[in-house]
């Protein structure tokens, strides 16, 4: 089984993505931040990071960069809704990072479950 690490600070977003990996059969983690997020991967890797960029203790670009040096072969899909408020093109920055996709909020299922599977193949 494949296993997705979901971090994201917004516990809605997280349990919406939750709903649609685990109905696709994989095995979903939640982080509620970067920092919760770099415990449960030192406990337990992930074929997948789905990584929120706003979030507060440490934000998703600090935790791509950790992640390109200490897990250079887990992949990553950055994920954020608040570019367009800010005036920046993050999810664009996410990938000069390091992010081997991005998404845009809102997505849907079926957007969500393709980039999982090009980057991961199916669940089983």
């Amino acid at each position: 089984m494949k296993t997705v690490l979901v971090v994201d600070d917004d516990p809605s977003i997280r349990a919406l993505i939750r709903l649609y990996l685990e109905g696709a059969g994989y095995v979903v983690m939640e982080a509620a931040d970067g920092k919760l997020a770099m415990q449960s991967l030192s406990g337990q890797p992930a074929d997948l990071v789905v990584l929120d960029i706003f979030m507060p203790e440490m934000d998703g670009l600090e935790v791509l960069q950790v992640l390109r040096e200490t897990c250079r072969t887990c992949k990553v899909m950055a994920i954020s809704g608040g570019s367009a408020k800010v005036g920046m093109d993050l999810l664009g920055h996410a990938t000069i990072f390091g992010a081997d996709d991005v998404l845009q909020k809102p997505f849907s299922s079926e957007t969500l479950l393709e980039k999982v599977e090009a980057l991961i193949g199916l669940a089983a």
